[in-house]
């Protein structure tokens, strides 16, 4: 092996996090001209780096050259840092939500955690899930639900009456019953919590999002749940 060559790799081997960072962003403003990276961190891989745009993670060599898509698990503590990172994410944009956007069922006493849901009028599990609501509400978690009309051809206009109620809640309670609900018409966040909705890669309901991030996919048990909120 020649010198220049050895120096060449020595040089490769040690560069720096800011020098990889530079040669990541250049890479990936050509790869994607449209948009920044939100972050790009090291991993504990060495030599890898993850390349975040919202909730969507790459790993990018060092030297910007490589790219690879999926989840990146630490054998020794079997943990999942893809969805660490992605919990994080999701984490800080739900806590950046005010109550006022989303139609609230709050506990009495003390706020343990806190549920945010996509849901759909016309979902028979979102309706099984609101059936055991009173459960959640006495284990001191906190539920918001988003408007999520996908299901039915009249989910939209629903959505918009019970948002538009002089109670959401009691406007949500009816039709999660099947119960018809006061027709009214008013603007609504729908547009913003589909479009967060698809940004978070949600395709049914219900969809549930701890204050921790952990995303929770269709209807389960309220003991499950609890147990997967006391986990995080």
């Amino acid at each position: 092996m020649t010198t220049r060559i050895l120096i060449s790799l020595l040089a490769v081997m040690a560069m720096s996090p800011a020098v990889a960072t530079e040669a990541i962003e250049k890479r990936m403003a050509e790869v994607v001209p449209s948009v920044s990276p939100d972050s790009i961190q090291p991993t504990a891989m060495p030599g890898i780096f993850e390349v975040r745009y919202g909730t969507d993670i790459f790993y990018v060599s060092e030297d910007g050259r490589f790219l690879l898509q999926g989840n990146l698990v630490d054998l020794e503590s079997r943990q999942n840092l893809t969805e660490q990172t992605k919990r994080g994410v999701r984490a800080e944009i739900f806590a950046e939500i005010p109550d006022a956007e989303l139609t609230v069922y709050a506990p009495e006493g003390r706020v343990r955690h806190t549920l945010n849901i996509f849901t759909d009028p016309n979902c028979p599990y979102c309706r099984q899930l609101h059936g055991e609501l009173e459960q959640y509400l006495e284990a001191g978690i906190k539920v918001r639900y988003f408007m999520y009309p996908v299901l039915g051809r009249d989910s939209p206009e629903i959505m918009r009456d019970i948002w538009c109620a002089d109670s959401r809640t009691d406007a949500m309670d009816r039709a999660k019953a099947g119960q018809p609900v006061t027709s009214r018409d008013c603007p609504t966040p729908a547009e913003a919590h589909l479009a967060l909705g698809r940004e978070l890669g949600i395709s049914g309901t219900p969809a549930t999002i701890s204050s921790g991030g952990q995303l929770i996919s269709g209807f389960r048990p309220v003991a499950e749940v609890l147990m997967m909120l006391e986990s995080e």
